[in-house]
């Protein structure tokens, strides 16, 4: 069976959808949340820091994977995407 995957690369276990993130050249008319959320994508897509760095500027793991996920930059995990393989299971049955 052959799968044929998107082209994005994973990057802190995370599959882009996105390789490079284009910033407005003038963002001080934007919301503020917006602002923190492009800085938030700038600097895992394009600056190439984890997670765990980003999170320290202030900001939690759920917002910085939520400002991720709302502004196109990832795909949601939890969600089946059609390129993923379907088929057996192959992990091992754990017994209640």
């Amino acid at each position: 069976m052959s799968v044929t995957l998107p082209l994005e690369r994973i990057h802190d276990g995370f599959c882009l959808r996105q390789t490079r993130l284009e910033l407005p050249l003038e963002n001080s008319g934007l919301d503020p949340k917006l602002q923190t959320d492009l800085l938030i994508c700038h600097m895992f897509v394009n600056v190439g820091l984890p997670i765990s760095v980003i999170t320290g500027i202030g900001e939690d793991y759920p917002t910085v994977v939520r400002a991720l996920l709302e502004q196109g930059v990832v795909w949601d995990r939890r969600r089946k995407q059609d390129w993923l393989p379907t088929g057996l299971e192959r992990r091992k049955a754990t017994k209640n």
